[in-house]
C-alpha cells in the first residue's frame, strides 16, 4: 500500500468517528473536494476503493473528431440539460465544456480549443442565448488605486435579495469573492442585517485568510447609517480591528464591483433560477454544491496561472473573544470611491467636503487614516498612470484611536 492510499483509509477513518471535515482535509494539506471524493467512494462498498483509478478514457488510443465531436455534443447537452449532480451549475461554455472532458479523463492534448468546440456546438445548433455579462467600463481602473495580483490582495462583497421562497418568505445571499482567484464563499438569510454580515465574516475569517482590501457598496448593512457625520459602523470597526481597509465604492456605480456583479448574475442564473428551493435550510444546503462547482471551474481555468498568496496568511484567532457589542476604533485606513458633485463637493460618511470645481463629475479616491487623523483625496486623469494628491483635510476624531492588535491572527 502506497502512502497516498494510506492517507486516504486515515483520512475516511477520521470523518467516520466524527472529526470535523475542515480539520481533516486541512490537515492532510487537501481540498475539502478530495475528502468528499474519497468519503463517496468508500460509501460504494467496494474493497479497494482507496485505490486509484487510471483518469484515461476507457476507450483507450487516439480518439478521432467524429468520437471528440460525440463527446462535445453530449457534454454540451447535458449541461444545458443541467440534470447531472457532477455538472448542474456549471453553465454550458467551452471552459465547462473541457473541464468536463477532462474529469472524464481526457487528456489536455485530446481537447479541442474553444473556437472549435464553440464551432462544434454551432453546426450542431446547440447555441443558447449568451448570459448578459456585467458591462465593462474601459476607464474603470482609473477610478481606483487598487490593481491586484495575489490571492487575498483584494475582496468583494455584497447582498444578492431579497428573493423570496414559496410558502417560508424572504431570504437574503450574502456573497464573498476573492478578485484574483475568484472563489466564492456565500451564506443566506432571513435579512440583510450588519448583524448578519458580522457573523458571516467572523465565520469565514476564523478559517481563512484576511483579505488586505475588501471592497462593498454603501447599503447600511455596511456603511451605517445616513444621518451621523464620522460615524463608523460596526462593520467598519471589525475591518479596522483585523486589520482590513474597507473600501466604499461610489453609490450607484456596481460597475467598480465588476468581479462580485458578474457572480451575482450567475447565483441568479445558474442557481436560483433553476431550483425550487423549501425553506432556508434547504438553499443552505444545496449552495453547498453549487460553489464547489464555482469554485473547482474557477480553479482549473487558472490552473495555468502562477498566483501568489499575499504574505502574511492571516486568520482571526479565539474569534469568540472579539467583543462585537463594544469595538473599539483602530489604528488604519479606510477608502471612498467618489463622484464629484456640481458643486465641486465629495460626500464621505455623511459629511459634503470640498475638493474643486474643476474635478465636476469626475471620480476621485479618499482616504481616511484613523490614526493620523487625516483624509488624503486623489484624483488620475485620463492620461496618467498614477493617481496625484489633490486635497488633505484635517479629519478630528470625537473618540479615542487605538492601535492595531497583532495578537489576534494566527499566521
Amino acid at each position: 500500500m502506497d502512502i497516498n492510499e494510506q492517507e486516504r483509509i486515515d483520512a475516511v477513518n477520521r470523518y467516520i468517528k466524527g472529526d470535523k471535515p475542515a480539520d481533516i482535509y486541512r490537515d492532510a494539506n487537501r481540498s475539502k473536494k478530495w475528502l468528499t471524493g474519497w468519503v463517496d467512494r468508500f460509501k460504494t462498498g467496494g474493497e479497494e476503493w482507496y485505490r486509484s483509478r487510471s483518469r484515461a478514457p476507457k476507450k483507450h488510443g487516439r480518439k478521432t473528431n467524429e468520437e471528440i465531436e460525440r463527446v462535445i455534443v453530449n457534454i454540451r447537452k447535458a449541461l444545458i440539460e443541467g440534470n447531472e449532480h457532477e455538472s448542474k451549475y456549471l453553465g454550458v461554455g467551452a471552459d465547462a465544456i473541457q473541464y468536463r472532458m477532462n474529469e472524464l479523463g481526457f487528456s489536455e492534448d485530446e481537447m479541442p480549443s474553444a473556437s472549435t468546440i464553440k464551432r462544434i456546438v454551432k453546426k450542431h445548433g446547440l447555441k443558447v442565448n449568451k448570459r448578459e455579462r456585467y458591462k465593462r467600463v474601459k476607464s474603470k481602473k482609473r477610478y481606483t488605486l487598487l490593481n491586484p495580483t495575489q490571492i487575498d490582495e483584494v475582496h468583494q462583497m455584497d447582498f444578492v435579495g431579497p428573493r423570496f421562497i414559496k410558502g417560508y418568505g424572504a431570504i437574503s445571499s450574502l456573497h464573498l469573492i476573492d478578485v484574483v482567484s475568484t472563489r466564492v464563499h456565500i451564506e443566506q438569510f432571513g435579512s440583510k442585517h450588519m448583524d448578519n454580515v458580522i457573523a458571516f465574516l467572523i465565520k469565514y475569517w476564523s478559517k481563512n485568510p484576511i483579505p488586505r482590501h475588501l471592497q462593498v457598496d454603501n447599503g447600511m448593512y455596511f456603511i451605517g447609517d445616513f444621518k451621523n457625520p464620522r460615524g463608523f459602523s460596526r462593520f467598519v470597526r471589525l475591518c479596522l480591528y483585523v486589520g482590513i481597509e474597507v473600501v466604499f465604492i461610489a453609490p450607484s456605480s456596481p460597475w467598480i464591483d465588476g468581479s462580485i456583479e458578474n457572480f451575482n448574475n450567475w447565483f441568479g442564473s445558474k442557481f436560483w433560477d433553476k431550483e425550487t428551493f423549501e425553506d432556508m435550510e434547504d438553499i443552505r444546503t444545496r449552495s453547498l454544491h453549487f460553489v464547489d462547482q464555482h469554485n473547482d471551474l474557477g480553479a482549473w481555468k487558472k490552473r495555468n496561472e502562477k498566483s501568489e498568496q499575499i504574505e502574511p496568511v492571516r486568520i482571526l484567532k479565539d474569534a469568540t473573544e472579539v467583543n462585537l457589542n463594544k469595538l473599539p476604533l483602530t489604528d488604519g485606513k479606510m477608502h471612498f470611491i467618489r463622484q464629484v458633485d456640481s458643486g465641486g463637493r465629495i460626500n464621505v460618511l455623511n459629511e459634503a467636503l470640498k475638493v474643486g470645481e474643476e474635478f465636476i463629475s469626475e471620480y476621485v479616491w479618499a482616504t481616511i487614516y484613523t490614526g493620523k487623523q487625516k483624509m488624503e483625496v486623489y484624483y488620475r486623469a485620463k492620461d496618467q498612470d498614477v493617481a496625484v494628491l489633490i486635497k488633505e483635510f484635517d479629519y478630528e476624531l470625537n473618540e479615542e484611536v487605538e492601535p492595531r492588535r497583532d495578537d489576534i491572527w494566527k499566521t
